[in-house]
């Protein structure tokens, strides 16, 4: 059996399967929050590990990362805390969405929120002692979106 790593490795297949839909409702979610996406997801090349797209929100443009989590789906929340990989930390984003596995329901907050939060460690599928920031819920809005 292989070493399992402390840090998740990036893998091609889950991008694909995932970058897409999650990115598409975070956009409307966050159009119905007063942004605009001035620039089409398809013509904005992904800042890698800075932040995934651009929108603007008071003539300002907002660097926005997006992730989905499979292990959630719909509301209520069923957990505590929304724990954000450590590796986040050296993100650019502002704001932050976390879809679920269905790609209906997201929570979003300020970066800010996560980078202050406690850290913890705790193993995972894919990896062993991982550092995460443990994010309170009352840090999160929440939203219900169908698929179009």
């Amino acid at each position: 059996m292989g070493v399992i790593k402390n840090i998740k490795k990036f893998n091609q297949r889950d991008l694909e399967e995932n970058d897409g839909k999650a990115k598409e409702l975070a956009v409307r979610i966050l159009e119905v929050e007063g942004f605009e996406l001035k620039i089409p997801l398809e013509d904005q090349k992904e800042a890698y590990k800075k932040w995934d797209f651009v929108m603007l929100y008071k003539n300002r443009l907002i660097p926005i990362e997006v992730e989905r989590k499979k292990v959630w789906s719909g509301l209520p929340f069923p957990y505590s805390t929304i724990d954000i990989p450590y590796r986040k930390k050296d993100s650019w984003s502002k704001v932050f969405v976390m879809v679920d596995l269905k790609c209906e329901t997201a929570a979003i907050t300020r970066t800010s929120n996560i980078l202050s939060s406690e850290l913890i460690t705790k193993n995972t599928t894919y990896t062993s002692n991982e550092k995460f920031f443990s994010v309170p819920l009352d840090k999160w809005r929440f939203y219900e979106m169908s698929q179009k």
